[in-house]
């Protein structure tokens, strides 16, 4: 018992010593210095990811972008493709400025993590600047996107999270 103690105090005793006579004070400071900065920079390096899709304000260009971010394995097949332009151009609106309005989707829909986080940033969008009918027409036209390749397990869910953040849920 006596050599343990021993043994510990000698420990205890060398590490305050190199704590406070070696600089161990300043390179624990230090550490956890460049753990707050890493921390920082990442939440820094997540906010600018999303800021083009958080500076979204029509919700058609939001629509627009979850009907690309849909289909199963993330990149549409060009079916689905023609079903989205179609859909921007008869149902939105979008006849003379489709080209430019698909191409600044797909860019957005680019810096999207998923389907799940790009309908997490839109609810709020959508829950505001929509009707419930509109809402459940905005579920309905990405339903039939993903219907083109046969809805996966991710797609459904995918899907179930957008009716549940626009407040259909129930009528699921």
């Amino acid at each position: 018992m006596p050599a343990i103690v021993l043994v510990v105090s000698t420990f205890v005793f060398w590490l305050i010593y190199w704590f406070v006579q070696m600089g161990g004070v300043d390179r624990f400071v230090e550490m956890v210095a460049r753990r707050r900065d890493a921390t920082r920079r990442a939440e820094a390096r997540g906010l600018e990811q999303n800021a083009p899709l958080r500076a979204i304000d029509d919700p058609r260009d939001a629509a627009a972008v979850l009907m690309l971010l849909i289909p199963r394995g993330g990149d549409p097949n060009p079916a689905q493709i023609a079903a989205i332009q179609a859909t921007m151009r008869d149902v939105f609106g979008f006849e003379r400025e489709l080209a430019e309005r698909f191409t600044h989707a797909r860019f957005l829909a680019g810096r999207a993590e998923n389907f799940q986080q790009a309908a997490g940033l839109f609810a709020q969008l959508f829950n505001k600047q929509l009707t419930a009918k509109e809402r459940r027409e905005l579920v309905e036209i990405v339903e039939k996107i993903a219907r083109i390749d046969g809805p996966s397990e991710g797609q459904t869910a995918g899907i179930e999270t957008l009716k549940r953040q626009v407040g259909l849920a129930a009528a699921a």
